[in-house]
This record gives C-alpha cells, sequence and structure tokens, in this order.
C-alpha cells in the first residue's frame, strides 16, 4: 500500500535520477497530494476520462514527480510511466504538463494560472451541470502574484462552492523566504474576498481530510503548513534546495533518513 513515507522516497530516487532540481518542492506537498488522490478526489480508475471525475489542476507545476506518484498510486496512470521522469520527447516532464497523460487537466509552468483555470473549470461544471469539485495546488510563493489575486475576488461573486484552492504554505521561495518580499497573511486575504478559509498542518493527513470534506456554500481555500524538504533534516527549511540536485551520497543520506 502506497503512504506518504513511500511517495516521499520515490520522490527523491525520481529527481535524483533524472538529475533535475525542486525536490525540497515535491517533498513538502507530499501529504497534500496523497490526501486528495487516495483520500479525498472522485475518480474511476478504469475510466480517466470519466466526465464526473473531480478535477485536479498544479498551478504548483514544479512538484511534478510526487503529482505523478499520486496518478500512479490511485491506478490513474501506470507507475511504468515514471521511469520516463524528466526524459526528453517523454510524457513526464518535470514541470507538470499535459502530453496526452490521463488525469493531468492542465498545462504548469507559468506561476499564478491555477485559480484562474480552476475558475473556469469550475464555472463549466455548473453551467453544464455536472458536480465535480475543482482542487487547485497552489504555492505560496506564487501567491506575490497579482492573477492570484484577480482570480480570488471573481471566484466569491461567481457563487463557486464547487472550487478549493490547497496552498502549500512552505514559506520558502526560489532563494528566500516569502516572507522578505511580501508579510501579508495568505488567509487572511482569502477570507476578506469571501472565501472559506481552513488552516491546517499540511503534513497531517487526517486534518488535509477534515478539510477538505467540510461543507462549504462558497470557494474553499485551506492554508496548508508545511515544511520544505520536509523529511530530509538536511533539506528542511533551507532556500537553497529549491534549485539544487542530490548528489549519489545526498541521496543515500536522504533515503536511510526516510526509513
Amino acid at each position: 500500500m502506497t503512504t506518504p513515507q513511500q511517495m516521499r522516497r520515490d520522490a527523491i530516487r525520481m529527481t535524483a535520477h533524472a538529475e533535475t532540481g525542486h525536490i525540497s518542492s515535491n517533498l513538502s506537498a507530499v501529504e497534500i497530494v496523497y490526501t486528495l488522490f487516495l483520500r479525498v478526489m472522485k475518480l474511476d480508475p478504469a475510466h480517466p476520462d470519466w466526465p464526473e471525475r473531480d478535477r485536479f489542476i498544479a498551478s504548483k507545476g514544479h512538484c511534478a514527480a510526487v503529482i505523478y506518484l499520486g496518478l500512479a498510486a490511485a491506478g490513474i496512470i501506470e507507475r511504468q510511466r515514471l521511469d520516463d521522469f524528466n526524459v526528453d520527447g517523454g510524457q513526464v516532464p518535470a514541470i507538470l504538463a499535459r502530453y496526452g497523460l490521463p488525469g493531468v487537466e492542465a498545462d504548469s509552468g507559468p506561476l499564478a494560472r491555477g485559480v484562474s483555470l480552476g475558475i473556469g473549470v469550475a464555472l463549466a461544471a455548473k453551467h453544464d451541470g455536472h458536480d465535480f469539485r475543482t482542487y487547485v495546488l497552489l504555492g505560496d510563493g506564487e501567491c506575490q502574484e497579482g492573477q492570484v489575486w484577480e482570480a480570488a475576488m471573481l471566484a466569491p461573486t461567481l457563487g463557486l462552492d464547487n472550487l478549493v484552492v490547497i496552498v502549500d504554505d512552505n514559506r520558502l521561495q526560489g532563494s528566500f523566504e516569502t516572507s522578505s518580499v511580501v508579510t501579508t497573511d495568505l488567509g487572511d486575504r482569502f477570507t476578506a474576498f469571501g472565501w472559506q478559509c481552513h488552516r491546517v498542518d499540511g503534513h497531517s493527513v487526517s486534518e488535509l481530510e477534515a478539510a477538505l470534506r467540510s461543507p462549504q456554500d462558497r470557494p474553499k481555500v485551506v492554508i496548508a503548513q508545511t515544511v520544505k524538504g520536509k523529511g530530509v533534516p538536511m533539506m528542511e527549511n533551507q532556500a537553497e534546495w529549491h534549485y539544487r540536485r542530490l548528489t549519489f551520497r545526498e541521496l543515500v543520506v536522504s533515503l536511510r533518513g526516510l526509513q
């Protein structure tokens, strides 16, 4: 059975083998992805394009490794496809992209677009009479971009009680702390725009599941307080690991610590 700890180990192996970065961003999102794909979202592995499936949009697309692992654990894609992670011409690049891959609803890359995309999908569901939910994974660093807040202002006006945003609030961005750029409390800002707000330990599956399943009558945001690089002491809360790659020795040390 897949566990968050197993996903964490596999994400480390994938990024190390592919010689790519963003490993610490993957590790902070493990429990969020696990809870969504294995506990909360309505999916049908036998019919990944089922019209009533819940939709997942990764605005924070640089945690692609753990998202692919979530898709595989949920049975949406075959596990062997992950062997091509970050391989030229493959369908599982290091920044999440569709490329015809089941379960990937939208491309990532340019930050801050996810909430806008989520609004479009959630509004279409209302228009077409579907009852699925749309979940958007958002990074705290990208919340410094104006498009996030333009979308946040619009969603309550449209009555989107089928839209849920989860913020991976690890308090670090590319090279430094998010508070060194913007100090505004994200939960307070969403609340001011009319969102239902929950604050949880982003590494607690039970807290995440309770918040995600709670009734809502308007757009909901879950502020998931996480640790960047969670599970690997040398990476935890260290901004440099946003881009760094693991050496072989660091890989061995990281995996030993997660046993």
